[in-house]
């Protein structure tokens, strides 16, 4: 054998090292944000399904195989005959940088990402002033609303910190998968719409509800209020009451960019509460996060 192939082996084996060492840090939380989950043991968290995790890193464009950008388990994501500035659903274009997707020793799933405004359900997008993608209902409904439509049932994002997982498996890009495609996150995860956890980003924490849907190929989402809870406020002015944005004029009241990264969601599959409703849904919330994360104080729960 040639020293050469030695050489080769000793060089894969310490770049091999380097990206297990990278991914095993990602499987913990940033540092500015891990003095608030002490409660958790990470070390007991395992890899969720990296294939899955993967296939995010390959549709942002970060990876090696740059022939997957935009593509995701083999869905082309472009739109035929559709206007590059119409191309919503390029990963390249909000790039979900899912570092860590972990089932915790608790029961909980953890994922370390980027996260992007959502603010679907909102005062700007029932009168009139929707940003391209913004929609007046939210995939998860108050329960017991009589009216699925009105805007009553809908998870309001300015008062409610609520976060977005994958649902939607956009049958114009899926075809006859697109239910499949849709559930994934689901199967894969346990968590539905409804469930309760935690946003943490640097040193600030928020209790959230999942209270929306977006595409298959996206995770890490937000409402505008779990920005404002953690000190990452995207609304160019509030209401007097400082509960909903209204900005000045009739323009978009959203400054709409999100966090590139290292933003630590945890949440908890079957936590849906059948009572819950706009007047209670904070403290049912706060009490969660303190008994599942010992969490108090806050913007969220004073």
């Amino acid at each position: 054998m040639s020293s050469f192939m030695p050489m080769r082996m000793h060089m894969f084996a310490s770049l091999l090292g380097v990206l297990l060492a990278i991914q095993a840090n990602a499987t913990e939380p940033p540092t500015q944000s891990a003095g608030l989950l002490n409660a958790i043991d990470f070390s007991l968290g395992v890899p969720l399904d990296e294939t899955y995790r993967l296939a995010f890193q390959k549709c942002d464009g970060t990876t090696a195989e740059r022939r997957q950008k935009d593509h995701f388990l083999g869905f082309d994501l472009k739109l035929p005959n559709v206007p590059d500035a119409k191309q919503y659903y390029l990963c390249s274009r909000d790039p979900s940088n899912v570092r860590a997707l972990l089932h915790l020793g608790d029961g909980a799933i953890y994922w370390r990402s980027k996260m992007a405004l959502d603010v679907d359900g909102s005062w700007a997008a029932w009168n009139g002033l929707p940003g391209a993608t913004d929609l007046k209902e939210t995939a998860y409904k108050w329960p017991g609303s009589s009216d699925p439509s009105a805007r009553s049932a809908q998870i309001n994002p300015d008062r409610i910190p609520y976060i977005v997982i994958p649902t939607a498996g956009l049958s114009k890009i899926t075809g006859s998968r697109s239910s499949e495609m849709g559930r994934m996150f689901a199967d894969k995860t346990g968590l539905s719409l409804g469930d309760m956890g935690v946003v943490v980003y640097k040193d600030q924490w928020t209790p959230v509800l999942i209270g929306d849907g977006g595409p298959f190929m996206r995770l890490g989402e937000g409402s505008s209020r779990v920005f404002e809870a953690i000190g990452e406020s995207r609304c160019k002015k509030w209401s007097n009451d400082g509960q909903t944005c209204v900005g000045s004029g009739n323009v978009y009241p959203y400054k709409n960019h999100g966090l590139g990264g290292d933003v630590v969601f945890i949440a908890y599959p079957g936590s849906r509460s059948a009572d819950i409703n706009p007047q209670n849904a904070i403290s049912k919330l706060c009490a969660f996060a303190k008994e599942k994360l010992k969490l108090t104080g806050g913007r969220t729960c004073p």
